[in-house]
């Protein structure tokens, strides 16, 4: 993984769980570049249908938040290909959650601009979403607690498919406040399940990671 010019923490906040019939409501992004205080922004996402209540309640994001400050997916898409600048992308469970997300949300913004409905491409699944692109935090925390490093020859997505699919020891908890409070990461005045809030957390665990050997 080359980090020698930085990384960009991704954190989406979602309908749902469901990629393919979910929608992004709000992307954060931390870019974290070598002797330069993180970058941290987000934008809220409009959507076409009332949010579910449970979503209102964990994130504290209304419908009404959405209509008044929500930007379009495709600015929203655009927003972010801007501040991630081709960077390596960092998040807590990134590889089978939040990349499946910007995947559909970039096939959507494919099929509508070939219809016509939008004048250009603003992000590629392939160009700009490649899976060596991802590093996982979920996954690099959990191997580390189960004592579990990348095998010669395995890429990072394979790592983490493998990592994730072991079976977890009774008490070991790799959400992310959990591993962030084993760290002894602060989680007090951080809004949890915000994308903002998140990335923070994410780019403290990351650093810590890569300085327990987690991350090579």
């Amino acid at each position: 993984m080359n980090l020698q010019d930085g990384y960009a923490v991704v954190d989406l906040e979602t309908t749902g769980l469901d990629c393919w019939n979910d929608l992004i409501i709000e992307i954060g992004v931390s870019v974290a570049r070598p002797g330069r205080t993180p970058e941290t922004d987000s934008v809220l996402v409009r959507v076409d249908r009332p949010l579910p209540q449970q979503i209102v309640r964990l994130t504290g994001i209304s419908d009404g938040d959405l209509s008044a400050r929500g930007i379009t997916i495709d600015e929203a898409l655009a927003w972010f290909v801007e501040r991630a600048a081709g960077l390596p992308l960092v998040g807590h469970n990134i590889v089978r959650f939040d990349r499946a997300f910007l995947l559909e949300a970039a096939r959507v913004h494919r099929r509508a601009v070939e219809e016509g409905r939008y004048p250009r491409r603003v992000i590629d699944e392939v160009d700009d979403l490649p899976a060596r692109r991802f590093i996982d935090t979920m996954a690099l925390y959990k191997g580390l607690k189960l004592g579990q490093y990348p095998m010669e020859g395995e890429s990072h997505v394979e790592y983490v498919q493998r990592v994730l699919d072991m079976r977890t020891p009774p008490g070991l908890r790799y959400n992310l406040q959990a591993a962030c409070q084993d760290f002894g990461i602060s989680t007090s005045r951080i809004r949890a399940h915000r994308a903002h809030g998140d990335v923070v957390q994410t780019q403290r665990l990351f650093e810590k990671l890569r300085e327990a050997g987690a991350c090579s």
